[in-house]
């Protein structure tokens, strides 16, 4: 068998397994007709294999949905509908000139012990 003959069955052997791997897939209808659910019901948005919570519970329950119950689904906190200001108001300017007096008589005191 030389390498041009190889080549061709690998090839063959690829375009083979790529037309065949829809069936060699584990999609589950009848899963979907006996519960009477869609395929969403149980897979998430990516679609087949990766299961969702109703998905985990059904293939580790004998595949079966008996019992199950949904957890919570936590609520979006919604948009305050007024503006609440909270803490003290106080004027800007009186802020600072407060601080500018204690400083300027920090200074000074320490002024007056230095002399």
């Amino acid at each position: 068998m030389n390498k041009q003959e190889l080549i061709r069955m690998i090839l063959m052997s690829v375009i083979i397994f790529i037309f065949l791997s829809p069936i060699l897939t584990s999609a589950r209808p009848d899963y979907s007709a006996k519960e009477s659910r869609n395929c969403p019901y149980c897979h998430t948005r990516n679609g087949p294999p990766q299961l969702n919570e109703v998905g985990i519970y059904y293939g580790t329950n004998n595949h079966s949905l008996t019992g199950f119950v949904p957890s919570p689904k936590a609520t979006a906190t919604p948009a305050p509908t007024e503006e609440i200001e909270i803490g003290v108001h106080m004027n800007t300017w009186d802020v600072g000139i407060s601080a500018l007096v204690t400083i300027m008589l920090i200074l000074a005191l320490v002024y007056a012990i230095r002399l």
